[in-house]
C-alpha cells in the first residue's frame, strides 16, 4: 500500500526524548531559514521537504517549504467529487549542494 509505505518514511524531529521517532538517537534542535518569508494565511498548512544528501567527502541538507490550503467545493465534494489543495506559495530549494552548509565525513 502507498501510504503505508509513505507513512514509514516521515520522522519526528523533536528535541525532547520521549517524542522522538523510532531509532533516532540524538536530539538536536534544527534551524532551517528561508531566504524569503511566506505569507502564511489563516487555516493553511505550511509543509516543509527535507533531503539529507552526501558525496565521498560531505553530508549536507537542502530543504525547501509550501503553503497550502484545502479547497472546500462543496457541491463537488457532496456529488462525490474530491477536494483541491490550493498552493499559497513556495520556497525555492535551500543550500543546494551543500554550497552554505556542510559536514565533512
Amino acid at each position: 500500500n502507498r501510504e503505508e509505505r509513505r507513512e514509514k518514511r516521515l520522522s519526528v524531529i523533536s528535541i525532547a526524548p520521549h517524542s522522538f521517532s523510532v531509532g533516532m538517537f540524538s536530539w538536536f534542535p534544527l534551524f532551517f531559514p528561508l531566504k524569503e518569508p511566506l505569507r502564511v494565511p489563516p487555516g493553511a498548512t505550511v509543509n516543509c521537504s527535507i533531503w539529507r544528501r552526501s558525496d565521498d567527502g560531505r553530508v549536507w541538507y537542502e530543504w525547501c517549504a509550501e503553503v497550502v490550503t484545502i479547497a472546500d467545493h462543496s457541491r463537488e465534494t457532496m456529488a462525490g467529487g474530491e477536494a483541491s489543495t490550493v498552493v499559497w506559495g513556495t520556497s525555492s530549494i535551500h543550500n543546494p549542494g551543500g554550497r552554505s552548509y556542510h559536514v565533512n565525513k
